[in-house]
C-alpha cells in the first residue's frame, strides 16, 4: 500500500471529506478525470442521464482516480497530520478488552509480532477483513452475493459533451456493466 487496486470512481460525498482533509487542492492537481455524473441505458428507450449538480449542486462533480496515486496522497496526508503509518505489516489478530477492540497484533516483514492500542480502531481491509474475521460472523444476503469481472480497454470512445467524465452503466442480461473512463 500503496498499490494498484480497483475502485477509481469516487462519489460527490467524498469531496467534503477531501476539503477536511485539506487535500481537495491536491486531488484537483493530480488531473484526475471529473465526473459530473452518469450515463445509463436501463429500462427506458435510449440512453439517459443523471447529473450531480441536482443532487448536491454545491458539489457537482467527483472523480475517477488512480488507487494508487490517490492512496499515496491520503497516506501522506495521514503523515503530516501526525499519524503513525506502518508498511509492510500483517495484521494478525485484534487486542480486544471488555468486549472491545483496542488495537492490533501485527508483524512486520523481516520481524516479530508487535501490538498498538488506539482509542479508535478502524478495519479498512476491505474484503479481507482483518479484523472483521476475528470478532464477527459474515451474515450474508443471497441478493448480493454476486460475481465482478473486470478489465481494461484501450482506443475506446470516451462520452463527449455533457456526458464527457460520466460513468456509464447499462442493463444486460442477468446483470449490468459499467465503463469508468
Amino acid at each position: 500500500f500503496p498499490r494498484y487496486h480497483i475502485g477509481e470512481s469516487l462519489i460527490t460525498g467524498c469531496i467534503e471529506v477531501l476539503e477536511e482533509l485539506g487535500v481537495r487542492d491536491r486531488v484537483e492537481a493530480l488531473g484526475f478525470v471529473k465526473k459530473y455524473g452518469g450515463s445509463l441505458v436501463w429500462g427506458k428507450d435510449g440512453r439517459w442521464n443523471f447529473s450531480f449538480d441536482h443532487g448536491q449542486p454545491e458539489y457537482p462533480h467527483a472523480y475517477n482516480v488512480r488507487r494508487a496515486d490517490f492512496d499515496a496522497l491520503l497516506l501522506t496526508r495521514a503523515r503530516e497530520l501526525g499519524a503513525e503509518v506502518v508498511e509492510e505489516a500483517v495484521v494478525k489478530e485484534p487486542v480486544i478488552e471488555d468486549g472491545r477492540v483496542t488495537g492490533v497484533r501485527y508483524a512486520v516483514r523481516g520481524g516479530g509480532e508487535q501490538e498498538v492500542r488506539a482509542s479508535f480502531v478502524l478495519d479498512a481491509s476491505g474484503q479481507g477483513r482483518a479484523l472483521g474475521r476475528h470478532v464477527s460472523e459474515v451474515q450474508w444476503h443471497d441478493d448480493l452475493r454476486n460475481v465482478a469481472v473486470w478489465t481494461y480497454y484501450q482506443n475506446g470512445e470516451s462520452l463527449t459533451g455533457d456526458e464527457a467524465g460520466n460513468i456509464f452503466i447499462e442493463h444486460v442480461p442477468g446483470g449490468w456493466s459499467w465503463s469508468i473512463p
